[in-house]
């Protein structure tokens, strides 16, 4: 092996090791805290703690020449708005990793599994976090927490999206949410140079590293309460089957009409 080829070995697998000791201390916190009572201070200070996890996480990427992150568009996503859904599509494992290290207070919706994951499942128990096994009541749950202020972070495609593929049929649970709570949903692209994490390939795995992710924050869809809900997907897909087409750097760029607010019915070309 080359001396390049061992550093990105030891690095990868220093950096998951890492990753999971940052989660270990986490989880340990919420354990911790779990005497005290389910409050909205609460979850927003665990919320707060994961966004600086994460955010230490992907610096430290950058800084060890492993994965490169690449914020395109931040300045689009509303910092002031009480309550908001955030919508990407979902390459790979690191994706919330990223958009959590951007956005300081958020919860998501979650795996019913991870719950019971060591590394993760205290911490976001604390933070408020909806596990997906609720039926109905997801929408309610999530939607109240939007309603209250919250920043819901939600991949629609339910799963990570396959290599090869531009993007699965969007579930509607988003939609339902942002009508529910009657707040805009915020669109996002990410796109990735390398498999790192991405659906078919084991964690432990390591990938061809160097990589690039691109994270790049869309236009604001504003749900129009006379659409379908049906309408108001397809605009959402739309929008990224044509980011796919034009290239990521044409909505990173700002470009008409990959940026401007999409309202139901107005889908770019």
């Amino acid at each position: 092996m080359s001396p390049r080829s061992v550093y990105v070995f030891v690095g990868y697998y220093v950096t998951l090791s890492g990753f999971g000791a940052f989660g270990l201390v986490s989880s340990l916190v919420g354990w911790l805290a779990g005497v005290l009572p389910e409050s909205d201070r609460t979850e927003r200070f665990f919320q707060r703690l994961i966004h600086r996890n994460f955010a230490l996480f992907i610096a430290w990427t950058s800084f060890a020449r492993l994965f490169h992150v690449r914020f395109h568009g931040l300045e689009r996503l509303p910092r002031h708005r009480r309550g908001l859904v955030v919508v990407a599509n979902h390459p790979g494992l690191t994706d919330i990793t990223c958009l959590l290290a951007r956005i300081p207070e958020a919860v998501c919706i979650f795996k019913s599994d991870i719950r019971r994951n060591p590394v993760l499942g205290a911490a976001a128990r604390r933070a408020g976090y909806v596990p997906n096994d609720g039926g109905h009541d997801v929408i309610r749950l999530a939607a109240a927490k939007v309603a209250a202020g919250h920043t819901l972070v939600v991949f629609p495609e339910g799963t990570r999206t396959p290599p090869g593929r531009t993007l699965l049929p969007l579930k509607s649970g988003f939609v339902l949410i942002a009508r529910r709570a009657g707040v805009p949903i915020q669109l996002v692209h990410i796109t990735c140079t390398r498999p790192v994490l991405s659906k078919g390939r084991a964690w432990w795995k390591l990938p061809p590293l160097p990589g690039t992710q691109d994270v790049t924050f869309g236009p604001l869809v504003e749900v129009d309460p006379q659409a379908s809900t049906v309408e108001v997907v397809q605009a959402v897909e739309a929008w990224y089957h044509a980011v796919a087409r034009a290239g990521n750097s044409a909505c990173a760029a700002g470009s008409e009409p990959f940026c401007s607010p999409i309202r139901t019915g107005s889908r770019p070309h």
